[in-house]
């Protein structure tokens, strides 16, 4: 595709991880970066000359362009609804970083406004398109270890960056850590286990503070699965850390980090499952399968007769390096919507519902912590 063929793509918000995501776009074929804007100078200078293109100061303008095919909306939170109901009103598709909006109400009117205009406003959900993502889906899919019952996310951020003004503690600009933050893993589980609801929810302020750094909630999925969730923004950033644990009839699952990286099984199976579970972690750098004793192979788990003959731990390390990851899964993703905009038979991994059931769930969690929540 020659350069006057190709989609041209306009930033709106300079800060840390715009910049990622368009470092990560100029590699991408058949797209060019236009401008860049942010209502601080200094910031859309910054990148503007990093990048080779244009500086702009005032979203609109960037909107407005004839040249910009795509705006990537990397703002904080509340200005989520006005710049991405401006663009699709503007017959440009979207790629909104997380939340899509502040709650539900909000996303609707997006999405409508998006279809009236036949444009394309995913979120940046890039933890679909992962290595590990994948290999779990795959485990659970098999029903190999049987049907997962339980799921604990513990994410536990670093605060380093987040000093007391930061726009981050104020609900009113970022909808708070549930919003914010938590739509990834709300999206993530959802693809795991399917649709669910809240059942319970419950926040704390940080001593002598009114910064609320650490969220809890309860979602029961659909198929029977009870998720909790555990977000706290209070940590070294050495000591950043996420991982998940999910219980299933016949064994368990772990997968560590934030960009999962590892995917550990510990399960018991009968011959045929267990050279499923070995296919599915083929590579693995450390594995033990045991064969479990004669006497003890018929086994009763959850009242159903089980047959089972070996006993499998084996982890996996699909993802090597955090920052080469996160790329690639950012540049999967973007490949994936530019698939769509230029094909719109294309079946994409991440769609505008996605965005909108992830800020459900979230605004449910802020209800049920906050009854007299005005989100």
């Amino acid at each position: 595709m020659n350069d006057e063929n190709s989609l041209g793509i306009g930033l709106i918000g300079c800060g840390a991880f715009g910049k990622f995501c368009m470092e990560v776009f100029r590699e991408v074929p058949a797209v060019r970066i236009v401008a860049v804007a942010d209502v601080v100078k200094d910031a859309a200078d910054a990148l503007a000359k990093e990048l080779g293109v244009e500086a702009l100061y005032d979203p609109q303008e960037l909107i407005a362009r004839d040249d910009v095919n795509v705006v990537h909306v990397a703002t904080p939170p509340s200005t989520h609804y006005e710049l991405l109901l401006a663009a699709v009103s503007a017959g440009k598709h979207v790629l909104c970083e997380k939340p899509l909006a502040m709650n539900v109400t909000q996303a609707d009117e997006m999405l409508a406004a998006a279809g009236r205009n036949n444009v394309i406003a995913p979120v940046n959900f890039v933890l679909r398109y992962n290595a590990a993502t994948e290999l779990v889906k795959s485990i659970l899919d098999s029903g190999v270890m049987g049907r997962p019952l339980a799921a604990r996310l513990t994410n536990c951020a670093a605060d380093s960056n987040l000093p007391v003004g930061h726009w981050f503690w104020d609900k009113d600009l970022s909808g708070g850590i549930f919003i914010e933050h938590g739509v990834h893993f709300f999206d993530l589980y959802s693809y795991w286990f399917g649709p669910g609801c809240v059942i319970d929810a419950h926040t704390e302020k940080r001593e002598g503070t009114g910064q609320e750094d650490r969220v809890m909630c309860t979602i029961r999925h659909d198929g029977g699965t009870v998720a909790s969730h555990y977000h706290a923004f209070d940590q070294a950033a050495m000591m950043d850390r996420t991982d998940h644990r999910i219980i299933c009839e016949l064994g368990d699952i772990r997968v560590d980090g934030w960009i999962p990286l590892t995917v550990s099984i510990d399960a018991v199976a009968d011959e045929k499952g267990a050279e499923e579970l070995i296919s599915l972690m083929d590579g693995a750098e450390n594995s033990s399968v045991e064969d479990i004793a004669e006497g003890l192979r018929n086994v009763v788990s959850r009242g159903v007769q089980r047959s089972v003959s070996r006993r499998l731990r084996i982890t996996l390390t699909p993802n090597a390096d955090k920052q080469s990851v996160y790329a690639g899964s950012v540049r999967a993703l973007f490949e994936d919507q530019l698939a769509a905009i230029r094909d719109r038979s294309h079946a994409r991994i991440v769609t505008e519902k996605n965005g909108r059931d992830a800020v459900a769930l979230a605004e449910s969690a802020v209800r049920l912590a906050d009854p007299e929540s005005e989100i």
